[in-house]
């Protein structure tokens, strides 16, 4: 009768608060006249427990891929336990036409590495309508990470489909930039596999070829292996939840220059299949870890301000001198992995489990360990930065070249360099904020 008043399909069940589960007109048709229950029962009985949900500022191709994802046709608005509406597969299709939903579905659906290959045009076309229509460069990386996130998922499923069921519970992680939700047209493939301790040496041969299986259909799609190896093909990076946790106490006990490699690459991991809480495991030990080793930060902060923005004494920007790539900037390595790191050691100072850049530093505000004013300059020049990054690679691809992070000064106005070199010493000083905090060097 509620949900007849409301002229709703779709009821959401609270307890003490807390959203219990939720109940729908279908689940009034199946579950109860169906079956003839006894409409006297309590809808505890019926209803969907622990629902999936969604908060407000969350994108609307999150929620349609959750929605995908699970086969669910509602999804509840919720902030802070409090349901603000109901999003249902109606409203999308009524309200909003995005052309990443419609390429994920196809995604869902293909039944190859073929023809998911043959995908890779349309993911490059969403990609250049996202930059060319000045859409913010952190919805951009969460739309291409989401797109990353369905053929992940889709080959995993024919792995297993291939190799039969999973013979013990496992994780597949993705770390790097896909773990941060900043994809873009250049990412590789970052990821690993965490298996339960319980893995025998046989259920790990199932999951090597698993990950072979994965990593080339990735590649084959146009995610390139990792130069690095920082693959589940590779064994290392396919090994139980206490292999991964012994990796973790070396890293941060012995920050040397190969442990502090790995440990950056694995310092953000995101779980898109499997188990969730083999990774929250993960996480929280390596949280602890860095708790009590507090060396750790103060070797990510000398690694990090042993590189210096592109800009010399004189206010010039700074070039490579020779190489096939002199008289340009290395946009990546001079600019925006600076900011990515130095918002890495701020959150984890403070054992945050955020992975996002722009999410990082917020927190690290609101725990009041940056001012407002150097929040807003270092999200503005990251944004500038790489706003910068994807305008080249989306000229390079509109042009049929190959998109590199190697910027040409001599390409940009008066305007764009001066914004370029004021980005850049907005970074330097974020990097003497961090010393002095941190290292006391």
């Amino acid at each position: 009768q509620a949900m007849r008043k409301a002229h709703s399909s779709t009821a959401v069940v609270m307890e003490a608060e807390q959203i219990a589960g939720v109940i729908t007109d279908r689940d009034m048709t199946k579950r109860v006249v169906a079956k003839g229950i006894d409409i006297n029962q309590p809808v505890s009985q019926v209803m969907t427990v622990s629902p999936y949900t969604i908060e407000p500022e969350e994108l609307i191709l999150k929620a349609v891929s959750l929605m995908m994802q699970h086969n669910i046709r509602s999804l509840p608005v919720v902030s802070n336990n409090r349901v603000l509406g109901l999003l249902t597969t109606s409203n999308l299709v009524q309200n909003h036409r995005v052309q990443a939903i419609f390429l994920i579905e196809k995604i869902k659906d293909a039944d190859s590495i073929e023809i998911l290959s043959r995908l890779t045009p349309e993911r490059q076309a969403i990609f250049e309508a996202l930059v060319e229509g000045k859409v913010r460069s952190e919805i951009i990386g969460q739309v291409m990470a989401m797109i990353m996130d369905a053929y992940n998922r889709r080959l995993i499923l024919l792995a297993e489909e291939k190799l039969g069921p999973p013979p013990c519970e496992y994780a597949w992680v993705v770390a790097g930039s896909h773990a941060r939700n900043e994809v873009h047209m250049l990412s590789d493939q970052d990821n690993a596999i965490i298996l339960s301790d319980t893995a025998t040496a046989s259920d790990r041969m199932y999951f090597n070829h698993l990950a072979m299986y994965v990593c080339n259909g990735l590649d084959a799609c146009g995610y390139p292996l990792c130069t690095g190896k920082y693959m589940a093909a590779s064994p290392k990076w396919c090994q139980p939840l206490r292999i991964w946790k012994e990796y973790y106490r070396k890293w941060v006990a012995n920050p040397e220059y190969d442990m502090l490699l790995n440990a950056i690459v694995f310092m953000e991991v995101r779980v898109i299949y499997g188990e969730t809480e083999l990774s929250n495991q993960l996480q929280a030990y390596l949280h602890q870890q860095i708790a009590t080793n507090g060396s750790f930060i103060g070797s990510l902060v000398r690694g990090t301000i042993s590189v210096n923005p592109p800009l010399s004494i004189f206010n010039n920007l700074v070039v490579e001198k020779s190489g096939d790539n002199s008289n340009t900037l290395n946009i990546k390595k001079y600019a925006i992995n600076l900011i990515v790191d130095l918002a890495r050691i701020y959150s984890l100072s403070e054992g945050c489990q955020l992975t996002g850049t722009e999410e990082r530093l917020r927190f690290v505000f609101e725990r009041q360990l940056i001012a407002e004013d150097s929040l807003q300059d270092i999200i503005g020049a990251y944004r500038f930065i790489t706003q910068v990054r994807f305008t080249h690679q989306f000229e390079a691809l509109k042009q049929g070249k190959e998109p590199n992070n190697h910027i040409a000064p001599d390409a940009f106005g008066s305007f764009e360099r001066k914004h370029l070199k004021d980005a850049f010493r907005i970074i330097s000083n974020f990097q003497d904020l961090a010393k002095l905090r941190f290292n006391g060097e």
